[in-house]
């Protein structure tokens, strides 16, 4: 990550983005991953995951689930500065370190939390 910004973000999930979904900026955390930086979409009816390449400048693959179809959801917020979110999903394991705060962001990181924590979350 050179340097985040919002505007980049926008940018990169405009393309695959619904009006009412959520973004934050994460790091994937399991071996299936595509990629080391993803930017997650989320709604109450869908999961994207875009990764990105190596500098975040360019979105490599897109994975679209259904949020109903998610398994085994995990979170865990012991850390101050992160929060890890881990599913399962047609039998493949996912998880994904996410930043509380990254300021060029704004509130970005903290509205998508908030709402993994009370509409998503079993």
């Amino acid at each position: 990550m050179l340097f985040i910004t919002k505007k980049l973000i926008d940018k990169l999930a405009e393309p695959h983005r619904e009006s009412d979904m959520l973004i934050c900026y994460s790091t994937p955390q399991s071996f299936s991953a595509y990629t080391s930086r993803a930017i997650l979409l989320l709604n109450n009816d869908r999961i994207i995951i875009l990764f990105l390449n190596l500098f975040s400048t360019k979105v490599v693959q897109k994975v679209e689930y259904e949020v109903a179809d998610l398994q085994e959801q995990k979170y865990h917020s012991g850390h101050l500065s992160s929060a890890i979110w881990s599913f399962k999903i047609k039998g493949q394991h996912s998880s994904f370190r996410i930043i509380k705060k990254i300021l060029p962001l704004g509130s970005m990181q903290r509205d998508f939390l908030n709402f993994l924590q009370q509409n998503i979350l079993n």
